[in-house]
């Protein structure tokens, strides 16, 4: 009799143990996803600050926000998954359109390592080849971040504007430091506060202001693709706008032919674009517009020929676009030239390249000592060091979703003629814009419009 009595006050404190336990799991979980919220922003936000090492230059790596955030954050799901014993998570559609995203990511990796073991400096490329790897995991990890997030249009927006506002103070103290006389080399590390903002380049009289980027070039890709990932995510209202507008006086302030062209291609490309212009009001403000700059032209041309004639103007341009020995135009189609010759040297190279991160070894004559020497182009680098088979995938992982999914032609032209110039394959933005333009609407089927106004993902 005793015993019998005694079980229901044993079973309801087990119950009641239980239930600590489980409230105690719920609180840790919540205050989990918290954080990783945090981290979220903060690694959408300085996704590209190599300007910040969290070593302060005592380590043996450049330790930068975007490593520390990205790997949080993946970090916290897992142990979020593990505290719930199930991930919790459906797959909806964009996850599933990725999948083929994926096996082709995989192959080109997998290339790239086979390639890389038997290329002329498989040390030193092995390195590298690990830093792309742990990039292009990390971007397609956040990626999914945004689109599992339950109000995606908030995350970028809120990561958007934390970005502007670190890129503004990194700005403003890079203009004071210019003034007084301070420059810094982009592999440099950051020795004082002042060398931390100071600028890397400049053009005619004025300071070239990357923001939290070492480099100009850099620094105007993020700030696109931080376009892109507002025209996808948010709604129009009047903060957006604005949003658009700062993001878009940063991008001047880089001075980057690139980062223009990169620019000038997301719009020409955007079908967005060419809608607003078709209107009767967007026409006539453009006429009006080139009415007066006409008129100003012509009645202050001798003024204009002066300022163009004390800046140098015409020496820039004919710098820029000449394609004879010295000038820049020249040296970009030399390391063009080197590139193809370098590929097309035997049938090995063909098939498998020199190695990744092996184009220092031939270009010595042309940047010295320097790890960082490269071809200048994306597609002549990985046809030089990876080979025809890794370039294929490369133009599938590109080439797709402009004709496969709905709505990203604009981000994938800015893309690639951005890397005609330069090669952005180890930008952490690069995979995560890539992965996430795999993920949209294939093409063909109706678009779904959120509750929000965005298109739906």
């Amino acid at each position: 009799m005793i015993h019998s009595a005694l079980r229901p006050a044993v079973f309801v404190r087990q119950q009641r143990r239980a239930l600590r336990s489980s409230d105690k799991s719920v609180g840790l979980s919540l205050m989990l996803k918290k954080l990783e919220y945090v981290c979220a922003v903060g690694s959408i936000a300085l996704i590209g600050a190599d300007r910040i090492d969290l070593f302060g230059g005592y380590g043996f790596f450049r330790l930068s926000p975007f490593l520390l955030f990205a790997s949080l954050v993946v970090s916290i799901q897992l142990l979020i998954i593990g505290l719930r014993g199930h991930c919790g998570a459906a797959i909806r559609p964009p996850f599933r359109r990725q999948i083929p995203y994926l096996a082709v990511l995989a192959l080109f990796l997998l290339f790239a390592f086979a390639s890389t073991i038997f290329g002329v400096n498989p040390q030193r490329g092995l390195v590298s080849l690990f830093d792309l790897v742990l990039v292009a995991v990390l971007g397609y990890c956040l990626s999914l971040r945004i689109l599992a997030d339950p109000a995606p249009e908030k995350l970028v927006v809120r990561s958007v504007t934390f970005a502007l506002i670190v890129w503004l103070i990194f700005c403003a103290g890079g203009y004071v430091a210019w003034t007084h006389g301070v420059m810094r080399l982009e592999d440099e590390a950051a020795s004082s506060i002042e060398s931390l903002f100071a600028p890397t380049a400049t053009l005619l009289w004025a300071p070239r202001l990357s923001g939290v980027c070492l480099d100009s070039n850099r620094a105007g890709f993020i700030l696109v693709m931080y376009l892109v990932l507002l025209d996808r995510f948010a709604a129009k209202t009047r903060y957006t706008r604005f949003l658009r507008f700062a993001t878009g006086f940063f991008i001047l302030l880089a001075m980057s032919r690139s980062a223009m062209l990169c620019w000038f291609a997301y719009y020409v490309f955007s079908a967005a674009f060419w809608r607003r212009l078709a209107t009767p009001r967007a026409a006539f403000k453009l006429a009006a517009v080139a009415m007066v700059c006409l008129l100003i032209g012509l009645a202050y041309r001798k003024e204009i020929a002066g300022l163009l004639e004390l800046w140098q103007v015409s020496d820039i341009v004919s710098d820029r676009l000449s394609g004879e020995q010295g000038t820049s135009g020249g040296e970009h189609i030399e390391l063009i030239r080197r590139g193809f010759e370098t590929w097309s040297n035997s049938p090995r190279t063909v098939v498998a390249g020199i190695g990744f991160a092996g184009a220092p070894r031939v270009l010595g004559d042309i940047f010295g000592d320097s790890k960082y020497g490269n071809f200048h182009d994306l597609y002549v680098s990985v046809l030089a060091e990876l080979g025809l088979p890794a370039f294929l995938l490369l133009m599938i992982l590109l080439g797709y979703p402009m004709i496969g999914r709905r709505g990203t032609a604009s981000c994938i032209a800015a893309i690639a003629i951005f890397n005609v110039f330069l090669q952005s394959y180890m930008e952490p933005l690069f995979w995560v814009a890539l992965a996430l333009m795999w993920s949209f609407e294939a093409t063909g089927r109706k678009l779904r419009m959120s509750p929000s106004g965005g298109a739906a993902t």
